[in-house]
C-alpha cells in the first residue's frame, strides 16, 4: 500500500512541475530600444556583443536542462532540473529582448547625427 502511495505522490510530482522548455520556444520579453538612446555606436555595438554571448550561455543552459528534464520525466517521473531550480528560462527571455532591443538601437545610434 506504501508503494502504490509513492508512486501515486511522484506521478502528481511529474504532472504538476513541467519541464523546461527549449530555449527556441521562449519568447523574448519586451525591452524597448530607447533604454540604449543614450550610448554611443561603439558602447552599443560591445553591449550587444556582451549580451548575444550571455544569450548564447543561457540557452545552451537551458537546452541542457530541457534535456535533462526529459531523461528524468522517462527514468524517475521527476523533471529534476526543473525541480531543484537549474531552469533558466526567465534569463533567456530577457536576454532575448535585450538582444532585440540593441539591435533596434545600432541603428539609431550609429547614424551620423547633425
Amino acid at each position: 500500500m506504501k508503494q502504490i502511495l509513492c508512486y501515486t505522490a511522484l506521478v502528481a510530482i511529474a504532472f504538476t512541475s513541467g519541464c523546461a522548455s527549449r530555449a527556441s520556444s521562449i519568447t523574448p520579453a519586451a525591452v524597448s530600444a530607447l533604454e540604449y538612446a543614450a550610448l554611443s555606436c561603439e558602447e552599443t555595438k560591445g553591449l550587444l556583443i556582451t549580451k548575444r554571448t550571455a544569450l548564447a550561455a543561457a540557452e545552451k543552459s537551458q537546452n541542457r536542462t530541457s534535456t535533462i528534464d526529459t531523461i528524468s520525466t522517462a527514468l524517475i517521473l521527476v523533471p529534476a532540473a526543473s525541480v531543484f531550480g537549474s531552469d533558466s528560462e526567465g534569463e533567456v527571455a530577457v536576454l532575448k529582448g535585450e538582444v532585440l532591443a540593441l539591435e533596434r538601437a545600432v541603428p539609431q545610434n550609429c547614424e551620423p547625427r547633425e
